[in-house]
């Protein structure tokens, strides 16, 4: 066998060896949480409108990584990233969650036209998955009126859940329940919740 033809063989052998020994695909998740449906009723003329501020997370687990705490070490994922960084995603599902809890107002994270007549603050303060599967959030909200008579309504939430981390979607799930249960304890001004517009529809 010539020298070209040996030189030949062993490069198509080194770039097989290669191509089996290749990472997989990078997966891009997102936060899965519910969304407004398309039955979501049109809004009044007028209606009021509620701004979420984007959440401002630690700077540890605010970037594209997928992280997972084990022990005192931070690993992050060789084979899933987010898909943009973790607070626009959160600000997002926040948004999408208090929207379907207050129909009657419109709930957004981008209001650019004038001040909004409520305004959602939230600071995370501490966000953490560790791999033996319990997931922490500790977050501090504020409600704030654009009206001065109105007060602003404060509140801090703690959540623990627990579950698998084996792999990524198990960590985005944990993720995507910390960040629903956390919108779930803001409290939604009155007169915008769905029981609220069914009481003023029945009052004589």
């Amino acid at each position: 066998m010539s020298a070209i033809a040996r030189r030949t063989g062993w490069t198509a052998l080194t770039a097989l060896l290669l191509a089996g020994c290749a990472a997989p695909p990078l997966k891009l998740y997102t936060l899965a949480g519910s969304s407004v449906g398309e039955s979501a009723q049109p809004l009044t003329r007028g209606a009021a409108v509620i701004e979420v501020d984007r959440l401002v997370l630690p700077d540890d687990v605010d970037s594209q990584d997928i992280l997972v705490r084990n022990g005192d070490v931070m690993e992050r994922s060789d084979t899933g990233r987010w898909v943009s960084r973790l607070s626009r995603l959160a600000t997002e599902l926040v948004t999408s969650r208090l929207a379907m809890r207050a129909p009657a107002a419109l709930v957004t994270d981008s209001w650019p036209d004038e001040p909004p007549n409520y305004r959602v603050i939230i600071r995370v303060a501490r966000m953490d998955i560790a791999s033996n599967g319990l997931a922490l959030l500790v977050a501090d909200w504020q409600v704030s009126a654009r009206d001065p008579g109105e007060s602003s309504v404060r509140g801090r939430a703690q959540i623990r859940l627990s579950g698998p981390t084996a792999m990524d979607a198990d960590i985005v799930r944990l993720e995507t329940a910390l960040f629903e249960r956390l919108a779930d304890t803001i409290v939604i001004p009155r007169g915008f919740t769905a029981s609220d517009t069914v009481a003023s529809e029945h009052t004589p």
